[in-house]
């Protein structure tokens, strides 16, 4: 398999963020100390009957506050979406268009927008909404995906970072845990049962045939689709830790997102079973047709809401159906790799 790799990241975190300064942070907006890792997500001050709070985030990084944060706001859409899905409710959040809020069907009564297409996210109507606490994600190199690139954005109100590069559980677990260390009700326990109902059902599904290949694939152009990085997207982290064995990029490192495949060197790629992932619809290159997994009908095109809202129902759909192909696969249809 030849082919070139990008280094760029998926589509949920391409944020635009050319914002005006223009009367930007009011007085009064203060910032809480950042500690190295500290212990509980929460404390009781029994001297003054209040509730301090604190929170550990994938950073490493301890936000301790003097009360339970109660004006929420999401600084991304991948973060947003796994909040919301356990039942957070934002004072303000982004919704970039591109699907990934919309997958798990928010409430946006009361909710400030803080997102344009032109400006990316608006800090003015971000301070407006008077948010105690933001919730950002962090990228592979550990930093924050807006506020990293926005420094003023920590003088609003300080800032934990969820990681969206780790496996679907590990994700939805922690937005679980922030859930209900500020307060919120946890909406989705249900979900969760039928995720680990999932889980189980692929591990046995893989158990049950070594040696099958399965390879995650996306269209870039007209020209290449893009062989998703195992070590980089969470649901290949998944997957692959349940004992999937995961077409590799080759050098892949953990900011390669994909590597690049002429379509002419398509049928080559070394998949039993193929994935058709993130964009839509098939490819109707006769390329594709060729491939051996696909003459073999050893492919499916899962129908999530989004590759990109990390919520214990969104990821049920993939692994449940996963786990079928699996079970209906053949070992050795697709080519052996080349060294």
């Amino acid at each position: 398999m030849t082919g070139t790799t990008l280094r760029r990241p998926p589509r949920a975190s391409h944020v635009r963020i050319h914002p005006s300064r223009r009367g930007l942070l009011a007085g009064g907006l203060g910032m809480a100390a950042l500690a190295a890792c500290g212990p509980a997500d929460s404390a009781s001050d029994s001297a003054s009957g209040k509730t301090s709070w604190s929170f550990t985030d994938d950073r490493g990084k301890t936000v301790r506050l003097a009360a339970r944060p109660r004006r929420i706001a999401f600084l991304t859409d991948t973060a947003g979406a796994a909040l919301w899905a356990a039942g957070l409710q934002p004072v303000a959040a982004t919704d970039s268009g591109q699907g990934i809020v919309p997958a798990v069907r928010p409430d946006w009564s009361g909710v400030t927008k803080i997102y344009s297409a032109d400006k990316g996210v608006r800090l003015e109507a971000l301070a407006q909404a008077r948010p105690d606490l933001l919730i950002d994600a962090v990228q592979p190199d550990g930093t924050l995906q807006v506020a990293s690139q926005l420094p003023e954005i920590s003088r609003i109100a300080p800032v934990v970072g969820l990681s969206m590069y780790r496996p679907i559980e590990t994700i939805a677990s922690t937005a679980d845990r922030l859930t209900r260390s500020l307060g919120a009700d946890l909406t989705d326990t249900t979900a969760k049962t039928g995720y680990l109902r999932a889980h189980a059902k692929l591990k046995a599904a893989l158990d049950a045939k070594p040696g099958l290949r399965v390879g995650f694939v996306f269209d870039i152009d007209k020209n290449t689709i893009g062989v998703m990085n195992p070590k980089t997207w969470a649901v290949l982290k998944t997957v692959s830790a349940l004992g999937a064995d995961l077409v590799p990029v080759p050098g892949g490192a953990d900011n390669t997102y994909s590597q690049a495949v002429s379509w002419e060197n398509v049928p080559s790629i070394p998949a039993d079973l193929l994935v058709w992932a993130v964009a839509d619809p098939l490819p109707d290159n006769p390329l594709w047709k060729r491939t051996p997994a696909v003459r073999a009908d050893q492919f499916w095109k899962p129908d999530l809401a989004s590759w990109y809202a990390y919520s214990w129902s969104n990821f049920t759909v993939l692994l449940d159906g996963l786990a079928t192909h699996v079970t209906s696969a053949r070992a050795g249809v697709g080519p052996q790799a080349t060294s």
